[in-house]
């Protein structure tokens, strides 16, 4: 029996699932550790298959190599999303299914139709980044040209047509998946879990303990998650309010931008994902008007730390970040919008109480064995098996 993130124990599920990901090294790390601490607490509710995916060595570094492609940030390579690579994994998830034979086949993201009923767990489609598209093309995905965005759509859309349920991660994902035409009946959001999860009960640290107000930044893709803004906001701040407003940045592996770090201003680079909990415990606000966010499990990691935000009125940051109890968010690109909503929830004392209060019931919402419940519900309910009916009536 596990808990199901309510305090209430689910009996482990007759099911056989197939967990089917694709997974970079070291897998922890794997799509900001979604997949491996999805998978960790499904085999505590039902027997989970895993079905290997893995490009050869030899054949990773031609898929590179011909995926390679400069963006205005640097060289980057496309590779995961080539033709190369999406065939080998198809061909490879087909083959792993064939011999396993489990119930349902979970893949994370798409990978491709298999003749065993499947659900894909998505945080993102290629037709929300075609809405996105503008001249300068798709925040976090520079490299990707239109057309073949949508060729990738195109592919993907038949991957949904034939998928037994699409689970996304947030309403808005959902939202694009029935405006497209998938049926309601087909579509179950499962919101991820914290991956540097808080205990219920832990007190919340105190914030905006004497005049220094510290604001946090982290991200590795300063562009995408909207560093520069921050930085100029930071300074707008240190004019109108002194010296005691002060920025940490954390995630470039170099100082991203082409003047020097300013005044008030710490680089860290690259900290490590266990440190980053402990930056947000000793910090009094987190901001990151991120341009294109899937879900947004930082500003999750905040606020189960009672620390409020500052997102983007945009992709699914309007549903974790709530305006009383979690924060603000920004809607331009505007730097003085920016600082003026950073003083705006610095100044508000019932936003830090009402997120202090709430902490504990995200920690309860935002937990991998709530997600896992759920996906194994879902599950149960397309294939129309209960607990204790037994896998066969599966089939």
């Amino acid at each position: 029996m596990a808990e199901d993130g309510t305090g209430a124990e689910r009996p482990r599920s007759p099911i056989r699932i197939g967990f089917a990901c694709h997974w970079t090294q070291p897998p922890q790390q794997s799509w900001s550790g979604t997949p491996w601490h999805l998978r960790a607490a499904l085999q505590q509710v039902a027997d989970v298959q895993d079905l290997p995916l893995e490009l050869a060595p030899p054949l990773r570094q031609v898929a590179r190599v011909l995926g390679a492609r400069r963006t205005p940030h640097g060289w980057t390579s496309t590779w995961r999303h080539g033709a190369l690579s999406r065939v080998a994994i198809r061909r490879q998830l087909r083959t792993a299914t064939e011999r396993q034979h489990p119930d349902l086949v979970l893949q994370i993201q798409d990978l491709g139709v298999t003749s065993t009923p499947f659900a894909v767990l998505q945080d993102l489609s290629y037709g929300l980044l075609l809405d996105a598209y503008g001249p300068d093309g798709v925040p976090h995905f520079r490299a990707l040209g239109r057309q073949r965005i949508d060729r990738l759509r195109r592919a993907q859309d038949r991957v949904y047509a034939q998928a037994a349920l699409l689970l996304p991660m947030s309403e808005w994902l959902a939202a694009h998946l029935r405006s497209q035409g998938v049926p309601g009946d087909r579509v179950r959001v499962v919101n991820p879990g914290a991956n540097a999860a808080v205990p219920v009960g832990t007190p919340v640290p105190a914030r905006r303990v004497g005049t220094a107000r510290r604001l946090l930044f982290v991200g590795r893709d300063f562009d995408t998650k909207g560093g520069a803004q921050v930085v100029a906001a930071h300074q707008l701040l240190r004019r109108e309010l002194g010296p005691d407003v002060t920025l940490t940045v954390a995630g470039p592996a170099q100082w991203p931008l082409r003047s020097p770090v300013p005044d008030g201003v710490t680089f860290l680079g690259r900290v490590p994902g266990a440190q980053v909990g402990q930056l947000m415990d000793t910090h009094d606000l987190f901001v990151m008007p991120s341009r294109m966010e899937g879900f947004g499990i930082a500003f999750v990691e905040a606020l189960t730390r009672g620390l409020p935000c500052i997102g983007r009125d945009a992709c699914a940051m309007p549903e974790i970040i709530g305006h009383d109890d979690g924060g603000r968010l920004v809607r331009s690109e505007d730097p003085g919008e920016l600082a003026a909503l950073v003083a705006e929830a610095l100044a508000d004392d019932a936003l830090y109480a009402a997120c202090a209060a709430a902490a504990d019931r995200r920690r309860r919402h935002f937990s991998w064995e709530r997600a896992a419940s759920e996906v194994v519900a879902a599950a149960e309910e397309s294939l129309r098996v209960r607990p204790g009916e037994g896998a066969a009536a599966a089939g």
